[in-house]
Protein backbone atom coordinates (compact mmCIF):
# COMPACT_ATOMS: atom_id res chain seq x y z
CA UNK A 1 0.00 0.00 0.00
CA UNK A 2 3.22 2.38 1.12
CA UNK A 3 4.83 2.29 -2.38
CA UNK A 4 1.13 2.36 -4.43
CA UNK A 5 0.89 5.62 -2.33
CA UNK A 6 4.04 6.60 -3.40
CA UNK A 7 3.39 5.85 -6.79
CA UNK A 8 0.00 8.00 -6.86
CA UNK A 9 1.65 10.82 -5.09
CA UNK A 10 4.36 11.26 -7.87
CA UNK A 11 2.00 11.00 -10.76
CA UNK A 12 -0.37 13.36 -8.99
CA UNK A 13 2.96 15.94 -8.60
CA UNK A 14 3.78 14.88 -11.96
CA UNK A 15 0.61 15.81 -13.65
CA UNK A 16 0.60 19.33 -11.71
CA UNK A 17 4.19 20.53 -12.73
CA UNK A 18 3.24 19.50 -16.60
CA UNK A 19 -0.04 21.10 -16.37
CA UNK A 20 -0.67 23.73 -14.06
CA UNK A 21 2.48 24.92 -12.92
CA UNK A 22 3.88 25.98 -16.34
CA UNK A 23 1.10 27.71 -16.95
CA UNK A 24 1.41 29.82 -14.04
CA UNK A 25 4.99 30.14 -14.64
CA UNK A 26 3.86 31.62 -17.86
CA UNK A 27 1.32 33.66 -16.67
CA UNK A 28 3.65 35.23 -14.21
CA UNK A 29 6.26 35.86 -17.00
CA UNK A 30 3.64 37.62 -19.15
CA UNK A 31 2.33 39.61 -15.38
CA UNK A 32 6.30 40.29 -15.05
CA UNK A 33 6.83 41.44 -18.49
CA UNK A 34 4.11 43.85 -18.66
CA UNK A 35 4.71 45.39 -15.26
CA UNK A 36 7.99 46.28 -16.59
CA UNK A 37 6.79 47.64 -20.04
CA UNK A 38 4.22 50.06 -17.45
CA UNK A 39 7.36 51.11 -15.82
CA UNK A 40 9.38 52.03 -18.36
CA UNK A 41 6.41 54.31 -20.23
CA UNK A 42 5.81 55.81 -16.22
CA UNK A 43 9.42 56.86 -16.89
CA UNK A 44 8.98 58.16 -19.89
CA UNK A 45 5.81 60.11 -19.27
CA UNK A 46 7.44 61.19 -15.42
CA UNK A 47 10.39 62.55 -18.04
CA UNK A 48 7.72 64.35 -20.62
CA UNK A 49 6.01 66.26 -17.67
CA UNK A 50 9.17 67.66 -16.53
CA UNK A 51 10.96 68.51 -20.18
CA UNK A 52 10.13 71.41 -22.14
CA UNK A 53 9.73 71.33 -25.93
CA UNK A 54 12.39 71.10 -28.26
CA UNK A 55 14.67 72.23 -26.54
CA UNK A 56 14.97 69.07 -24.37
CA UNK A 57 14.16 66.79 -26.78
CA UNK A 58 17.64 65.74 -27.28
CA UNK A 59 17.92 64.58 -23.39
CA UNK A 60 14.14 62.69 -23.92
CA UNK A 61 16.21 61.00 -26.87
CA UNK A 62 19.52 60.28 -24.83
CA UNK A 63 17.05 58.92 -22.26
CA UNK A 64 15.18 56.54 -24.07
CA UNK A 65 18.40 55.20 -25.59
CA UNK A 66 18.88 54.38 -21.64
CA UNK A 67 15.51 53.28 -20.79
CA UNK A 68 14.77 50.78 -23.98
CA UNK A 69 18.49 49.61 -23.79
CA UNK A 70 19.92 50.47 -27.49
CA UNK A 71 23.06 52.43 -28.24
CA UNK A 72 21.68 54.99 -30.60
CA UNK A 73 18.44 56.81 -31.03
CA UNK A 74 18.00 59.74 -33.81
CA UNK A 75 14.58 61.73 -34.87
CA UNK A 76 14.02 62.58 -38.89
CA UNK A 77 11.51 65.26 -38.90
CA UNK A 78 8.85 64.69 -41.79
CA UNK A 79 7.88 67.55 -43.71
CA UNK A 80 4.34 66.17 -45.57
CA UNK A 81 3.90 68.68 -48.19
CA UNK A 82 7.18 68.29 -49.98
CA UNK A 83 7.21 64.14 -48.49
CA UNK A 84 10.80 64.82 -47.16
CA UNK A 85 12.84 63.90 -44.45
CA UNK A 86 15.61 65.39 -42.37
CA UNK A 87 17.77 64.19 -39.96
CA UNK A 88 17.14 67.17 -37.31
CA UNK A 89 18.43 65.38 -33.67
CA UNK A 90 21.13 62.86 -32.45
CA UNK A 91 24.32 62.16 -31.75
CA UNK A 92 27.41 63.07 -34.26
CA UNK A 93 24.93 66.02 -35.25
CA UNK A 94 26.64 66.73 -38.50
CA UNK A 95 26.42 63.39 -39.94
CA UNK A 96 22.56 63.06 -38.70
CA UNK A 97 21.54 66.43 -39.95
CA UNK A 98 23.34 65.27 -43.40
CA UNK A 99 20.32 62.99 -43.40
CA UNK A 100 17.64 64.60 -45.78
CA UNK A 101 15.96 63.77 -48.93
CA UNK A 102 12.28 62.57 -50.44
CA UNK A 103 11.05 58.93 -49.50
CA UNK A 104 11.77 57.07 -51.97
CA UNK A 105 8.80 54.19 -53.24
CA UNK A 106 10.89 51.84 -51.75
CA UNK A 107 11.16 53.36 -48.28
CA UNK A 108 7.17 54.22 -48.46
CA UNK A 109 6.71 51.09 -46.25
CA UNK A 110 8.22 52.14 -43.68
CA UNK A 111 7.54 55.51 -43.75
CA UNK A 112 3.86 55.01 -43.90
CA UNK A 113 3.62 52.97 -41.30
CA UNK A 114 1.67 54.30 -38.63
CA UNK A 115 3.42 51.51 -36.00
CA UNK A 116 7.44 50.60 -35.68
CA UNK A 117 9.25 48.41 -38.65
CA UNK A 118 12.02 46.53 -37.54
CA UNK A 119 14.79 45.97 -40.46
CA UNK A 120 16.96 43.10 -39.90
CA UNK A 121 18.83 44.48 -43.51
CA UNK A 122 18.77 48.16 -44.25
CA UNK A 123 20.30 47.53 -47.53
CA UNK A 124 17.05 47.15 -49.34
CA UNK A 125 15.41 50.86 -47.76
CA UNK A 126 18.64 52.95 -47.17
CA UNK A 127 21.31 54.33 -49.36
CA UNK A 128 24.77 52.52 -49.12
CA UNK A 129 26.75 55.70 -47.95
CA UNK A 130 24.40 56.47 -44.86
CA UNK A 131 24.58 52.26 -43.86
CA UNK A 132 28.19 53.23 -44.14
CA UNK A 133 28.36 56.43 -42.66
CA UNK A 134 26.04 55.83 -39.44
CA UNK A 135 27.70 52.20 -39.05
CA UNK A 136 24.07 50.48 -39.60
CA UNK A 137 23.21 46.73 -39.35
CA UNK A 138 19.71 46.09 -37.94
CA UNK A 139 17.50 49.35 -37.36
CA UNK A 140 13.91 50.19 -35.82
CA UNK A 141 11.81 52.98 -37.21
CA UNK A 142 9.16 54.34 -34.65
CA UNK A 143 6.65 56.78 -35.96
CA UNK A 144 5.98 59.95 -33.80
CA UNK A 145 2.33 59.96 -34.28
CA UNK A 146 -0.35 62.10 -32.96
CA UNK A 147 -4.25 62.99 -34.35
CA UNK A 148 -3.18 61.57 -37.85
CA UNK A 149 0.14 64.17 -38.00
CA UNK A 150 3.07 62.58 -38.57
CA UNK A 151 6.26 64.45 -36.77
CA UNK A 152 8.87 62.44 -38.19
CA UNK A 153 9.83 59.06 -37.26
CA UNK A 154 12.62 57.81 -33.82
CA UNK A 155 15.58 54.75 -35.13
CA UNK A 156 16.81 52.99 -32.99
CA UNK A 157 19.91 50.42 -33.29
CA UNK A 158 23.12 48.90 -31.77
CA UNK A 159 25.71 50.38 -33.27
CA UNK A 160 26.66 48.06 -35.83
CA UNK A 161 25.52 44.70 -34.41
CA UNK A 162 22.71 42.80 -35.38
CA UNK A 163 19.50 42.11 -33.32
CA UNK A 164 16.14 40.93 -33.38
CA UNK A 165 12.81 41.98 -31.56
CA UNK A 166 9.63 40.65 -29.67
CA UNK A 167 6.21 41.46 -30.08
CA UNK A 168 6.62 42.76 -26.53
CA UNK A 169 9.17 45.63 -27.65
CA UNK A 170 7.44 46.53 -30.79
CA UNK A 171 4.15 47.23 -28.79
CA UNK A 172 6.14 49.23 -26.06
CA UNK A 173 7.72 51.64 -28.91
CA UNK A 174 4.70 52.13 -30.41
CA UNK A 175 3.45 53.15 -27.33
CA UNK A 176 6.73 55.41 -27.08
CA UNK A 177 5.75 57.30 -30.25
CA UNK A 178 2.45 58.27 -29.35
CA UNK A 179 3.53 59.61 -26.19
CA UNK A 180 5.93 61.71 -27.81
CA UNK A 181 3.65 62.36 -30.36
CA UNK A 182 1.27 63.93 -27.76
CA UNK A 183 4.71 65.78 -26.22
CA UNK A 184 5.26 67.37 -29.20
CA UNK A 185 1.75 68.34 -30.18
CA UNK A 186 1.28 69.70 -26.55
CA UNK A 187 4.61 71.99 -27.02
CA UNK A 188 3.65 73.33 -30.17
CA UNK A 189 0.51 74.81 -28.64
CA UNK A 190 2.65 76.89 -26.28
CA UNK A 191 4.93 78.55 -28.94
CA UNK A 192 2.72 80.33 -31.67
CA UNK A 193 5.03 80.73 -34.89
CA UNK A 194 3.63 82.55 -38.19
CA UNK A 195 3.87 81.16 -41.41
CA UNK A 196 4.96 84.91 -42.95
CA UNK A 197 8.20 84.67 -41.75
CA UNK A 198 10.12 86.81 -44.08
CA UNK A 199 13.97 85.85 -44.00
CA UNK A 200 16.93 88.10 -45.00
CA UNK A 201 19.28 87.24 -47.77
CA UNK A 202 21.99 86.19 -44.67
CA UNK A 203 19.64 84.98 -42.44
CA UNK A 204 18.89 81.86 -45.11
CA UNK A 205 22.33 81.14 -45.50
CA UNK A 206 22.86 81.49 -41.37
CA UNK A 207 20.18 79.04 -41.25
CA UNK A 208 21.19 76.40 -44.11
CA UNK A 209 24.90 76.66 -42.25
CA UNK A 210 22.96 75.43 -38.99
CA UNK A 211 21.02 73.07 -40.17
CA UNK A 212 24.55 71.71 -41.85
CA UNK A 213 25.91 71.64 -38.27
CA UNK A 214 28.16 74.34 -38.40
CA UNK A 215 29.16 76.10 -35.59
CA UNK A 216 29.87 80.36 -35.01
CA UNK A 217 33.24 80.26 -36.32
CA UNK A 218 32.98 78.22 -38.94
CA UNK A 219 30.15 79.76 -40.07
CA UNK A 220 32.06 83.33 -39.74
CA UNK A 221 34.80 82.16 -42.03
CA UNK A 222 32.40 80.41 -44.55
CA UNK A 223 30.60 84.16 -44.75
CA UNK A 224 34.03 85.97 -44.35
CA UNK A 225 32.17 87.82 -41.48
CA UNK A 226 32.90 88.49 -37.52
CA UNK A 227 31.53 85.85 -35.21
CA UNK A 228 30.06 88.62 -33.23
CA UNK A 229 28.01 89.10 -36.52
CA UNK A 230 27.40 85.74 -36.94
CA UNK A 231 26.10 85.35 -33.35
CA UNK A 232 23.50 88.03 -34.15
CA UNK A 233 22.33 86.41 -36.79
CA UNK A 234 21.59 83.21 -35.19
CA UNK A 235 20.16 85.63 -32.25
CA UNK A 236 17.67 87.17 -35.24
CA UNK A 237 16.58 84.12 -36.13
CA UNK A 238 15.73 82.65 -33.08
CA UNK A 239 13.68 85.17 -32.73
CA UNK A 240 11.88 85.19 -35.26
CA UNK A 241 11.32 81.32 -35.09
CA UNK A 242 10.60 82.45 -31.32
CA UNK A 243 13.08 79.40 -30.70
CA UNK A 244 15.19 78.94 -27.58
CA UNK A 245 17.59 77.03 -29.27
CA UNK A 246 19.45 76.65 -32.50
CA UNK A 247 18.09 73.22 -32.86
CA UNK A 248 14.83 74.23 -32.14
CA UNK A 249 15.06 77.14 -34.69
CA UNK A 250 16.62 74.32 -37.76
CA UNK A 251 13.46 71.93 -36.97
CA UNK A 252 11.05 74.97 -37.33
CA UNK A 253 13.16 76.07 -40.63
CA UNK A 254 12.04 72.74 -41.69
CA UNK A 255 9.10 72.28 -40.84
CA UNK A 256 7.91 75.60 -42.39
CA UNK A 257 9.44 75.13 -45.49
CA UNK A 258 12.57 77.68 -45.32
CA UNK A 259 14.82 74.84 -45.29
CA UNK A 260 15.31 71.93 -48.33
Amino acid sequence: MFLLSSFSHLIHSYNKWTGDEPEQHHKSKQDHAELKRLQLLNQLDELLIISTGFKDFAFILKKCEEFFNYKKCVFYAYIPWSNQFHGTIGSELPKVQSMRGHVSSKQSMVFNSKKPVFIKNPHIYIKEEHIQLFNLSSVIFVPIVHDQQVFGWLTFDQLGEEFDYSMDEMTLLEQVGKRLGVYLSRKDDEVSIGTDIQLTEREAMILNLLAEGYNNKTMAELLQLSEHTVRDYVRSLMTKFKAKNRTQAVVYGFRLGLLK
